[in-house]
């Protein structure tokens, strides 16, 4: 997890071991202004963001995958989240989830899960492009395979199967 300018900003933390020992760099990715790097393998995020915000917890948390593997790992993210925070799943669900209740402090916390696929629309895009480009942020770890336009379909098999060590897939025309 990194911070930065004040917000936390995610690194994957759902890793196969195999992706972790084959991406060793993806632990500590790029994130040029980011206060602090917490590795999910080295330490306990959960106490160490509470640390880092004196017990109050953080605003926001992401999830981005959709599975109930990932989602299972949301426990984390509610948990440190302040009360009348929010959880904003991104991903795309295939099957239905179970919200672990007890993180989500049986809905009395006044936190909120938000399921959007990337809300804002332009603008938030815009803002995130603006970050990329600014070179506040290297995403070139994340990209671990590349495949022409015409070779799609075998680009969206290697991601749906999860084979290779795939993270990332990047189509060039």
């Amino acid at each position: 997890m990194h911070i930065l300018k004040g917000e936390y900003v995610p690194v994957p933390d759902g890793l196969s071991d195999e992706q972790v020992l084959m991406y060793p760099d993806i632990m500590s990715i790029g994130f040029a202004g980011a206060d602090v790097t917490l590795n999910f393998r080295e330490v306990d995020v959960v106490e160490e963001l509470l640390k880092l915000t004196g017990g109050r917890g953080v605003d926001a948390t992401i999830e981005a995958l959709g599975t109930q593997t990932t989602f299972e790992s949301v426990e984390s993210a509610l948990r440190v989240l302040k009360p009348g925070g929010t959880l904003s799943s991104l991903g795309v669900y295939s099957s239905d989830l179970s919200i672990p209740l007890g993180a989500f402090h049986a809905g009395l916390g006044d936190n909120r899960i938000v399921t959007s696929l990337c809300p804002g629309g332009k603008e938030r895009m815009r803002r995130l492009l603006n970050v990329v480009a600014s070179g506040r942020v290297d995403l070139k770890p994340l990209v671990t395979h590349h495949y022409r336009l015409d070779d799609i379909e075998a680009a969206y098999d290697l991601f749906a199967h999860q084979r290779d060590g795939v993270l990332k897939v990047a189509i060039k025309p």
